[in-house]
């Protein structure tokens, strides 16, 4: 998912932290159909929401 954003035949390294988190958080902000069209980012908060409230 990452050649989205880092075309073939470039480096990693000639991007920042900072680009590859941002990277990072647009691939966890898209819904997936394996996950039931939710995002994975949904899911891990709602995960979270179940440790803290037991």
């Amino acid at each position: 998912m990452l050649r989205r954003f880092i075309p073939k035949g470039k480096s990693i390294y000639d991007y920042t932290a900072d680009d590859i988190c941002f990277f990072a958080d647009c691939i966890n902000g898209l819904p997936r159909k394996i996950l039931g069209y939710a995002t994975p980012e949904e899911l891990f908060d709602l995960h979270l929401d179940r440790i803290y409230a037991a």
